[in-house]
């Protein structure tokens, strides 16, 4: 048999071995959602991963965390450059209570898996048992990352990073699914931005508390947040560009303690997420800028605490131009295509492409819903998806990985 057509025959098996081992994957990503555990506290997530990468016969486990795993494949075939790729997953669960009702639900009360993380970690043992199969069929090496707490801030994936056990991988890819009305199965790419940064911010007032009667011989902390809220609320529309995109909101404000008392303390909190660095970096100075302003107009004490999350998540152009050609081949035109829009929601994927300076895709793949459940969004207590997307999940995500070796 000749390499190209070796090459298509191989192409056309993945998703068939997809197919032939979805039962089993099923079970897996049951087992794991029934018992969901939080971030860091991976432990029996990680005990199932590596039993099943033990029985199909990877060439390494390494643990380059407490509850963080990483799978070697080696591709056997003689030819090819030997290039390393990154396959990538998180597995830790939401602290929300299940409300789904399946016959799988969480058992374990204030823990879910609502964000589809369960789903992630099937996929990707799935894709050690395809690799695992198929490995005399291409060179170079296939690293498959188990992260842990990608829901935590800093996330799992700078430990990982660390650790230096990625640092040979030449390109990255991660997946998330997303609920979805229609569509079920249909890999979902965009070249450039496609997840935002995401930044904490936590502010406190502290000011000089007196009798309602008397506001002049006070300092109002609540008035004063009420001035911050009006004042940062005006960045996006005033100090970032109108075609940049930056989503600040402020989500929680708590001050006072009675109806005739000013207060003298007041909180407020929210989040920064922006596409870009620039945008990014405006936003965080002006919430800055703006509380040292008020902070001197109201004689009050302004402290601003601005965690620096995880960044915007950029998709390598060369990459995605890779897998439009493959998934032709390997998914058909129905089950990919690119998105209209950039992804909402932050990711901290996006490390092992800004902290490494190697190329990486973030792709999404749509999950669909439970039937006879309505389509809900994720990290909602009733998130839903449909198993049968689990298949050209496990297709793409190989196939990138062998489509990056064979270049």
């Amino acid at each position: 048999m000749n390499f190209r057509r070796k090459e298509k025959v191989m192409e056309s098996c993945i998703l068939e071995k997809a197919n032939s081992i979805f039962d089993e994957i099923v079970e897996i990503r049951r087992a794991i959602h029934k018992y969901p555990e939080q971030g860091n506290q991976e432990y029996e997530t990680s005990a199932l991963v590596k039993d099943r990468l033990k029985r199909y016969g990877v060439d390494e486990i390494i643990t380059p965390t407490s509850t963080g795993v990483i799978a070697v494949i080696k591709g056997k075939k003689t030819r090819g450059n030997g290039k390393v790729v990154g396959l990538r997953c998180d597995m830790d669960a939401l602290p929300v209570t299940e409300q789904t009702g399946l016959s799988y639900s969480s058992e374990i009360e204030g823990a879910m898996h609502a964000c589809g993380h369960d789903m992630h970690t099937a996929m990707m043992v799935g894709n050690a048992k395809i690799l695992c199969d198929i490995s005399e069929t291409f060179n170079g090496t296939i690293k498959l990352i188990f992260e842990p707490s990608e829901e935590i801030q800093p996330g799992g994936a700078k430990d990982i990073i660390r650790s230096g056990l990625v640092d040979d991988v030449d390109a990255f890819f991660g997946l998330h699914v997303i609920p979805t009305e229609a569509n079920v199965g249909k890999v979902l790419l965009r070249k450039g931005p496609t997840a935002t940064s995401a930044d904490e911010v936590n502010i406190t007032v502290h000011g000089l508390s007196g009798h309602g009667s008397q506001p002049h011989k006070a300092n109002d902390a609540i008035l004063a947040a009420c001035q911050l809220n009006v004042l940062l609320g005006q960045i996006q529309s005033r100090n970032i560009n109108p075609l940049d995109t930056c989503i600040f909101t402020l989500n929680t404000i708590e001050g006072g303690i009675k109806n005739n008392v000013i207060a003298d303390k007041c909180k407020l909190s929210g989040a920064v997420r922006a596409y870009s660095k620039e945008a990014r970096e405006v936003a965080i100075t002006k919430i800055r800028e703006i509380c040292r302003g008020v902070e001197t107009i109201s004689n009050c004490k302004i402290d601003d605490d601005i965690r620096i999350g995880y960044d915007a998540m950029v998709n390598d152009g060369e990459l995605i131009d890779i897998l439009l050609d493959n998934y032709k081949k390997t998914l058909g035109d129905k089950f990919f295509g690119l998105m209209k829009e950039p992804f909402g929601g932050s990711e901290d994927f996006s490390f092992f492409s800004t902290l490494t300076g190697k190329p990486a895709v973030l792709m999404f793949l749509s999950a669909g819903h439970e039937k006879g459940m309505p389509v809900s969004t994720l990290h909602s207590p009733n998130c839903t998806f449909d198993e049968i997307a689990m298949k050209y999940g496990m297709t793409a995500m190989t196939s990138a990985a062998l489509a990056v070796l064979e270049k």
